[in-house]
């Protein structure tokens, strides 16, 4: 039985932690799906890309190698230009205590069912989006990266 137990907590461990992919394992898998293109690249650019370090200069692909598909692209419209943004947005969980009503059936010595009103502390979990990087595109080529501190 205790083997067993181990067994099966084990295997639960293992399948829990399958799905978590590292950085380096996201940009690899991303780097297989863009072969042609990372090949194009001089060495030192490859290496910098495998860090997952990026600068001003390298092409869309490059971006998208180091953080994936973005999350919103925006047009950025000034006086001669338009600019493409690529926005990658995270979610923060936060908790808020509430108190809410709930009714509960109660039985009279009688044999008669009433309903009590009574209240209830319930905890919920709220996920917050929020933008943690944009990178402007200008030219096909990278003009800004901004992220938060």
């Amino acid at each position: 039985m205790k083997n067993s137990l181990r067994f099966f907590s084990a295997l639960a461990c293992v399948l829990l932690f399958a799905g978590c992919a590292t950085q380096q394992q996201r940009i690899e898998k991303r780097i297989g799906q863009k072969a042609a293109f990372f090949a194009t690249l001089p060495l030192e650019s490859q290496q910098r890309l495998r860090e997952g370090v990026l600068k001003s200069g390298d092409a869309p692909e490059a971006a998208w190698i180091v953080y994936g598909p973005p999350d919103r692209v925006f047009n950025r419209i000034t006086g001669t230009t338009t600019n493409e943004v690529w926005s990658y947005i995270a979610y923060e969980p936060s908790t808020v205590d509430t108190l809410r009503p709930v009714y509960h059936p109660v039985r009279t010595s009688y044999g008669r069912t009433l309903w009590r009103h009574d209240y209830l502390w319930a905890t919920d979990t709220y996920h917050n989006p929020y933008e943690y990087l944009r990178i402007e595109f200008q030219d096909n080529r990278i003009l800004a990266l901004e992220s938060e501190k």
